[in-house]
């Protein structure tokens, strides 16, 4: 079989493949710890930054504030008595400093029962979308148990781990390679880079590259496997074939006047499919299947 080279513009890329995540996720964490009363929210929806997104009950911290709240009035009160007995000098100064001790700890007690009542009800800890709700109500809340998943669904990235042959075309002064994505080899979706991280794993050799994702129409969702391909050259307007032509030793076959012959040629651009071969090759039949069954010269029959 045979075929003239085609023509245009020769792409050699990488391809890898990973997830899509928001730039911003935060998990939900109860700070303290109940029975969950309510959850407000459902995956999907929009939240703000301290919008209510659950309530805990909250019965017995209210029976702890109130607790916390008499024990802080009656230091108070006789802290305040000691002072005047102190400030006559009808008091010692270790009945003032013992008054003032229990007062101060009686109020940090009364502080932190205000502040366990405030975290019954949950709040969103910034704006976003929820992506997961992992507890429903009558389920039992707690600092290790995660509520909700938050994200910004506006600002997505991917993850890439790239062999480290490939550090200086991110690092080095060289033009910056081009990414973009697709899912499902449909529609690309263009990338920017966001960081590179400057530590490349020994054991893997790779290194981290992050970057974001121009998604105008907004249908890509953090958890989405995509693939994440790197231009690393592109050469406009040349004369490619297939690698199949390709024979051993760089060997390419072509026919001219009924007859097989072959040079080789220097692989000087070329990828997974394609290479770039010389521009006089343009009108000439080459042989991309079937090449192990020519001799130099031997008589060729093309259908």
């Amino acid at each position: 079989k045979t075929m003239k080279p085609i023509i245009g513009d020769f792409i050699h890329s990488i391809t890898f493949n990973g997830h899509i995540e928001s730039n911003t996720m935060v998990t939900v964490l109860p700070l303290v710890s109940g029975i969950l009363k309510e959850v407000y929210v459902a995956p999907g929806q929009q939240v703000k930054k301290d919008q209510v997104i659950a309530k805990i009950d909250a019965e017995r911290y209210e029976l702890q504030l109130q607790q916390a709240k008499s024990a802080w009035l009656n230091a108070k009160s006789t802290y305040e008595r000691v002072a005047q007995l102190f400030a006559a000098q009808a008091t010692s100064q270790q009945n003032y400093e013992q008054a003032k001790a229990q007062y101060d700890a009686y109020s940090s007690q009364y502080d932190l029962a205000r502040l366990q009542l405030e975290y019954t009800a949950v709040k969103s800890p910034m704006d976003g979308v929820v992506l997961a709700k992992h507890l429903t109500e009558g389920s039992l809340a707690a600092p290790e148990r995660p509520l909700v998943t938050i994200g910004d669904i506006d600002n997505l990235i991917v993850k890439v781990r790239i062999p480290e042959k490939y550090y200086e075309l991110f690092t080095g002064k060289a033009k910056t390679p081009k990414i973009y994505i697709t899912r499902n080899d449909s529609e690309q979706y263009a990338c920017s880079i966001q960081s590179v991280s400057p530590y490349i794993s020994a054991e893997t050799k790779n290194f981290e590259v992050t970057v974001n994702i121009e998604d105008k129409q907004k249908i890509l969702r953090p958890g989405m496997f995509v693939k994440i391909i790197i231009e690393l050259e592109r050469i406009p307007q040349s004369y490619m074939l297939p690698v199949s032509a390709l024979a051993g030793n760089n060997r390419v076959w072509f026919v001219k006047d009924g007859k097989a012959y072959s040079e080789i040629i220097d692989l000087v651009y070329y990828s997974d499919d394609f290479f770039v071969i010389p521009s006089e090759w343009r009108d000439r039949e080459c042989v991309v299947e079937g090449a192990a069954f020519l001799r130099e010269g031997s008589p060729v029959k093309l259908p």
